[in-house]
């Protein structure tokens, strides 16, 4: 997954977890997923697994579409190359 897409995906989880003021412990029994794991997610240090991502939207209460409100095309572009570097 590209970096800094990572990054806003976990900016984006954890923006919409404050909003609907539930913490990280909370977040993690919802979803069956780490507290630890959810705080690297956050922290765009780890990527996610769909399934995962499922498990966080439906704890959250919110679509996939609703979490990925933040994505836009001419901004996180990717770059083959750079994979080979």
């Amino acid at each position: 997954m590209c970096k800094d897409f990572q990054k806003e995906l976990g900016k984006r989880l954890k923006q919409i977890r404050q909003e609907k003021q539930i913490t990280q412990e909370a977040l993690a029994l919802e979803s069956s997923i780490s507290r630890s794991h959810i705080a690297m997610i956050e922290a765009g240090r780890r990527d996610i697994t769909v399934s995962a991502l499922f498990k966080i939207s439906r704890a959250l209460n919110v679509t996939l579409t609703e979490i990925f409100s933040f994505d836009n095309t001419e901004k996180f572009q990717f770059d083959i190359e750079k994979l080979y570097e």
